[in-house]
């Protein structure tokens, strides 16, 4: 799989992947019997009739630390903090957000997708820089997926200022003190309710795929120093 090297239009070097950049796809979204109310997006080939579902992950880093291991991770709320309940923000894409910008490319479809994640999970807001890392894109399957049904995660990193950082603490810590009005928040913000830099021991990731990303996104800070 060959791509000119664009912003719009990566290359992607991973092995055995579905190039979703690639001209002529088409754009859909779909739902599954674990969540039938949740439309999620996907990109298809119309004549291999394979199809692809989006999702991103974003490591977060301060500016000026940007040190291998030292990204935000986020606990899931209301569980303990010593558990398997952190990860970094990530998310699916739904319907409506691949829908909303039928021009964009799928690029900045993602690119949009994350920055929302982050928004929500990490009440970050402002990036110094945000990145694509094109060779770290992880493409498996759900149980429920019919045979021609993948999904990708495809990962970015945000460079923040350290006042951003500072800001989003302030916010979980008064969420803390006013529960009440953490209440109020709706279910994509209300996630998670604790921020914290990532400790392999102090911070215990949480499901199946964030142990594998921050893993891939480990390894390729190693191999950029």
């Amino acid at each position: 799989m060959t791509n000119t090297r664009k912003r719009s239009k990566p290359s992607i070097k991973t092995t055995k992947v579905h190039d979703i950049f690639q001209s002529g796809l088409v754009r859909g979204e779909a739902s599954f019997a674990h969540k039938p109310e949740k439309k999620v997006f996907y990109i298809q080939d119309p004549k291999e009739g394979w199809r692809v579902f989006l999702r991103a992950v974003c490591f977060l880093h301060e500016e000026g630390q940007e040190e291998a291991g030292r990204f935000l991770v986020l606990k899931r709320s209301g569980a303990e903090a010593s558990g398997p309940v952190w990860e970094a923000p990530k998310g699916q894409m739904e319907g409506k957000d691949g829908f909303a910008h039928p021009s964009w490319s799928v690029l900045q479809l993602l690119e949009q997708n994350i920055r929302r994640e982050v928004e929500e999970e990490a009440k970050v807001r402002k990036f110094v820089r945000l990145e694509y890392l094109p060779k770290l894109v992880i493409e498996s399957k759900e149980a429920e997926y019919e045979s021609n049904d993948f999904f990708q995660y495809h990962v970015f990193r945000a460079i923040v200022k350290p006042s951003v950082i500072k800001k989003a603490m302030k916010t979980f810590t008064y969420y803390k003190r006013h529960p009440e009005k953490f209440a109020l928040l709706d279910s994509d913000n209300n996630e998670k309710d604790e921020a914290a830099w990532y400790d392999r021991d102090k911070t215990q990731l949480m499901g199946k795929w964030s142990p594998t990303l921050v893993r891939l996104y480990l390894n390729y800070l190693k191999k950029r120093t």
